[in-house]
């Protein structure tokens, strides 16, 4: 049990520190709004000092005196009566009071509760169509689709609450109006990045709109929490004011009343004037007893048997008044703080220290347990005797669920905001490397498109140079021998024959250049045939032992994908005759697993794969790139098996069904 602390002041019942209360209470709830709940009280068993307790009225002390008249008596009981009457008007107006101010904090709650929701969807909503941005993919905008619908419904709660006051109208209108414009350009965004891809959508989002937007947005929500807020603490402080102004008032009615009463009170007895005021004393406590239900206002003796009884603790506790009068008010506790003996240490507490308060368990007549704040104070005759307690008890259970309720969706927050952080955080990370990436095939695409202008020029030098060196001059041989035989020269008809034949080289090697450029056999024989020729015309010259094993049928493989495996294998024959010094190469085709399966190797010399991968030695090596980017373009992949010394193993592995794609090669020593 904690040692009782010292009411503050105000504390002691008195009527203008208790009605401070409300503002106070105002203030705490607004902050628990903003800041997220309060400390969570101690567990079961164990009480805490309650803030602000009710105090009941001290007892006014009886004394004999004489008796008076019999008119005066009677003005006495209008007297008390004109004050019940004030008492009772008054309490009513600052029940009024303290509903409107807590009307006003409820309103103000649920304008930052919304604008609170109104973030958090903003936010999803920019998560929304960020993912649906970066994967392209459909069911990333579910988030984005619930946010617009819960912004929608937001709005829609938030101009109802904005009514009262021409700012927060203002305010209200500017965020409408901004709002409308960051959803017209999300929707532009999702638009962008379903008709132009990627880069389409990074545009609009490169240009900083998105961000500027939000930011603005945000501001709008803050200008909202702000003037709510002070229209809070203005309506609080006109409040505060009144209550002033009312307990003012009250005081000199009171004091007004109190001197009419002293004079009447002189005239009579002052045993009968005793009486008179232990009546009216009794009468306006059990009126107020009787009138609060959301206190248990309990008297007991100096046994702790109860006394009174009041409809708030008939409500509390669930004990009718004929059921408890006279009892123990042990009945309250738990069987364990019964065994304890609590309900005598309270008492004992209450009358050294002259206070007790705490938080704890109750029981409720049905047994069940209810979460309560007490407030235990002794009363005193006037001599100073002890003559019994009065006990004040609020059942505080529903609050305490509702802190507890709302700590943990602070908590839930906290946590789903931390984990929207770390998937914002991979995100970021995701885009970053797919952004290197694509850099990378940018560069790569740009240094083969160089490569490949480079070899097409080549190409036509070499064709060009082949027509004039032999072609042309193989024609221009045959129309000198064809002038002579038209001008009837001696001896030209014996030229006819050398003509002929200077004619059929020509056509021989205009067919071989012809096939060096596309195979016919590639289109009429097929894929087999079109490799088996290409490693004859490379072997036979090189001197090397060739092998080729092939599966019978290729006919369901695309044309495009046997040109590409077709060029991939010529490729790799020609490095070999180049570079390799080689004896003995092997080609193998076959169809694996639905793809198909080239292989070249050779035994000649090898090369260091690592330095052949280098950026700068990928430039100078066009073949190496070609056959990687002509297996990437159909959707398949080469990787290379080499090491000085130990010969060359080319091997592409091709899809049967076309599916273009940009790819790179894959290397593996």
């Amino acid at each position: 049990m904690l040692a009782p602390q010292r009411p503050a002041a105000g504390e002691g019942g008195h009527g203008h520190a208790g009605s401070m209360g409300i503002a106070e209470i105002a203030r705490r709830r607004l902050m628990h709004v903003k800041r997220g709940p309060i400390a969570a009280p101690r567990a079961a068993g164990h009480f805490l000092e309650s803030p602000n307790p009710v105090v009941p009225p001290t007892p006014v002390h009886a004394e004999t005196v004489p008796s008076g008249r019999g008119d005066l008596t009677l003005s006495g009981f209008i007297a008390a009566a004109c004050v019940a009457v004030v008492l009772a008007c008054a309490a009513y107006w600052l029940s009024l009071q303290q509903n409107r101010a807590a009307a006003w904090v409820t309103h103000t709650q649920e304008v930052l509760t919304t604008i609170a929701r109104t973030r958090a969807a903003l936010v999803d909503l920019q998560n929304g169509h960020r993912g649906f941005t970066i994967s392209g993919d459909e069911q990333e905008l579910a988030p984005y689709h619930q946010a617009r619908a819960a912004l929608q419904q937001h709005m829609a709660r938030l101009g109802t609450l904005m009514t009262e006051s021409a700012e927060q109208a203002r305010h209200f209108a500017e965020l409408e109006r901004d709002l409308a414009a960051r959803l017209a350009s999300a929707a532009d965004l999702v638009q962008a990045r379903r008709a132009g891809g990627f880069d389409a959508a990074k545009s609009i989002v490169d240009t900083g709109r998105p961000g500027g937007e939000m930011a603005v947005l945000r501001e709008h929500l803050r200008n909202l929490e702000v003037e709510e807020e002070r229209l809070l603490g203005e309506r609080l402080a006109d409040h505060e004011r009144l209550v002033q102004w009312f307990w003012a008032g009250m005081t000199v009615v009171v004091l007004v009343l109190f001197c009419a009463l002293a004079v009447l009170y002189l005239q009579v007895r002052r045993r009968s004037a005793a009486q008179r005021q232990l009546l009216e004393s009794e009468q306006r406590f059990h009126l107020m007893t009787s009138s609060v239900a959301e206190y248990a206002i309990i008297m007991l003796d100096l046994q702790g048997c109860v006394r009174t009884w009041n409809a708030g603790a008939q409500r509390i506790t669930g004990y009718d008044e004929h059921d408890i009068v006279g009892h123990d008010f042990g009945r309250f506790y738990s069987p364990q703080d019964a065994e304890a003996d609590k309900p005598t240490h309270t008492l004992q507490h209450a009358a050294s220290q002259g206070r007790f308060a705490e938080d704890g368990w109750l029981v409720h007549s049905d047994g069940s347990a209810f979460w309560a704040s007490v407030v235990m104070t002794p009363l005193r005759d006037a001599q100073g005797d002890l003559s019994g307690f009065c006990m004040i008890a609020r059942d505080l259970t529903e609050r305490r669920k509702a802190e507890n309720a709302l700590r943990d969706e602070m908590q839930e927050r906290l946590r789903v905001d931390e984990e929207l952080q770390r998937l914002n955080r991979s995100l970021e990370a995701q885009v970053r490397e797919r952004t290197a990436d694509l850099l990378d095939a940018k560069l790569r695409l740009r240094d083969l498109s160089a490569q490949l202008i480079t070899a097409q020029e080549q190409e036509r030098r070499h064709i060009a140079r082949e027509l004039h060196d032999d072609t042309g001059q193989s024609l221009t041989v045959i129309r000198m021998h064809l002038m002579d035989v038209l001008r009837g020269a001696e001896g030209a008809g014996a030229r006819i024959p050398e003509c002929v034949a200077i004619v059929d080289a020509a056509i021989a090697q205009i067919r071989g250049m012809a096939l060096n450029l596309r195979p016919t056999m590639l289109d009429d024989l097929g894929l087999a045939a079109a490799l088996e020729w290409a490693l004859e015309q490379q072997g036979r010259p090189a001197g090397w032992e060739t092998a080729l094993e092939a599966d019978d049928d290729f006919s369901e493989v695309p044309a495009e994908i046997q040109t590409a495996c077709f060029r991939i294998g010529q490729e790799a024959l020609t490095n070999a005759a180049r570079h390799a010094g080689a004896t003995e190469v092997s080609v193998e085709l076959r169809m694996v697993g639905g793809e198909l399966e080239l292989t070249v190797q050779d035994n000649g010399a090898g090369f260091d794969l690592a330095r052949y991968s280098s950026p700068a030695e990928r430039k100078k090596h066009f073949g190496l790139i070609s056959m990687g980017e002509r297996a990437g373009l159909v959707g398949g992949h080469l990787d290379i098996a080499t090491a000085p010394g130990r010969g060359t193993r080319v091997r592409a592995i091709l899809p049967v069904v076309l599916e273009p794609v940009l790819a790179d090669s894959t290397l593996v020593a």
